[in-house]
């Protein structure tokens, strides 16, 4: 007897967030790196736009992830979607707590900014 596969769309639906949490990290790493080498301000303020839009891309796709996880698990009543559910609520996390922080960084230095 052959194993069930997973569906197309969870397969991409996991790829794309395991990708948009992988840039959105990166992001927010070359911040970081950016403040200790003095980057230009210019390519700081674009470097923490881009992770607010990603980290807010990031939960989007991390919660439509979980709510696919959530119909499987109770639609085929098997538990390793369970653990599928898990990780988006992780990533979703992560991102909702990247754009929160880098929109607060923009919003602290907006009244430096000309």
């Amino acid at each position: 007897m052959r194993p069930r596969q997973k569906p197309l769309i969870l397969l991409l639906v996991k790829r794309a967030v395991f990708f948009m949490t992988v840039i959105c990290a990166l992001t927010v790493f070359l911040y970081g790196i950016g403040t200790a080498q003095d980057f230009l301000e210019s390519t700081q303020l674009g470097l923490l736009r881009l992770a607010a839009v990603l980290g807010l891309l990031l939960s989007v796709g991390s919660a439509y992830g979980l709510i696919l996880d959530i119909v499987y698990s109770v639609f085929f009543r098997l538990r390793h979607f369970f653990w599928g559910a898990v990780a988006y609520c992780v990533s979703a996390v992560f991102g909702i707590a990247v754009a929160l922080l880098s929109n607060g960084i923009l919003v602290l230095v907006s009244g430096n900014v000309s």
